[in-house]
């Protein structure tokens, strides 16, 4: 878990294409609906954005390349003329978010009774497989930590890195979010996976989430949702970002 949440210094260096799917389900596991956005995950000035390049792996409509390249320069224009001191504060409110919502990985260990269930290869490396069961006595010193007594998971952990290859969870008690807005049933499945890239740092791979839920107690829901990353690119901090127009220009 250590591991996992220092990871991101090096994850910052990077840029990369992400592709999430949603898929609305029938009762019956049918798709009722299905919509996908491709976006290019960049750093503009330090913190990431989200560029829009396909929907529903269609290339975008002039109207809509047009306002996604106006997002994107005018995301530019404000944080290329920050002052020294605006672009510290904004960093440092990235940052600590960024913090308050992995730090709780680090409750981890103390959350579950562990158990080895064998080793396995995945992606070509050797992996131990460990299963959790939530601990009783276990109480959060973070909010999200929380979920942890709600989740059982199943851990891939390289045998040379100690790093996480997969991870699945179950939610077996209901999660709610924004007091009853949102509410997680039993069931809905979690599935997370990461590669080694550059022979330097562990990024996302792929991760699908598949569960049914209940919106501000009216409306149920069962959703599938799966993300894919790729073309991962070392991006440098010296490296000169010039907007849409200067390459027009």
């Amino acid at each position: 878990m250590q591991h996992d949440v220092s990871n991101w210094e090096q994850e910052k260096n990077y840029t990369f294409v992400q592709r999430i799917e949603e898929r609305e389900m029938n009762p019956d596991g049918s798709v009722k609906t299905k919509k996908s956005q491709t976006e290019d995950i960049i750093f503009l000035y330090g913190q990431p954005y989200a560029h829009l390049i396909e929907r529903n792996d269609q290339q975008l409509s002039d109207a809509e390349a047009k306002k996604v390249e106006k997002k994107l320069n005018d995301t530019m224009d404000k944080r290329s003329h920050e002052t020294p001191a605006e672009r510290q504060k904004r960093l440092e409110e990235f940052e600590k978010k960024h913090r308050e919502e992995h730090s709780f990985l680090l409750e981890v260990p103390q959350a579950y009774n562990f158990k080895i269930e064998g080793e396995e290869t995945l992606n070509g490396r050797a992996a131990y497989v460990i299963s959790g069961q939530p601990r009783a006595d276990f109480r959060p010193n973070l909010n999200p930590a929380r979920v942890l007594p709600k989740l059982r998971p199943k851990l891939w952990i390289d045998k040379q890195d100690y790093e996480w290859l997969k991870l699945e969870a179950d939610v077996i008690d209901t999660i709610t979010w924004g007091g009853f807005l949102l509410r997680l049933h039993p069931g809905s499945h979690i599935e997370l996976e990461q590669n080694w890239v550059n022979n330097e740092v562990w990024l996302p791979l792929h991760a699908h989430i598949s569960f049914d839920a209940r919106v501000a107690l009216v409306k149920s829901i069962r959703m599938d949702i799966d993300a894919k990353f790729s073309d991962y690119k070392k991006f440098r901090t010296d490296s000169k970002i010039i907007s849409i127009q200067e390459v027009q220009h």
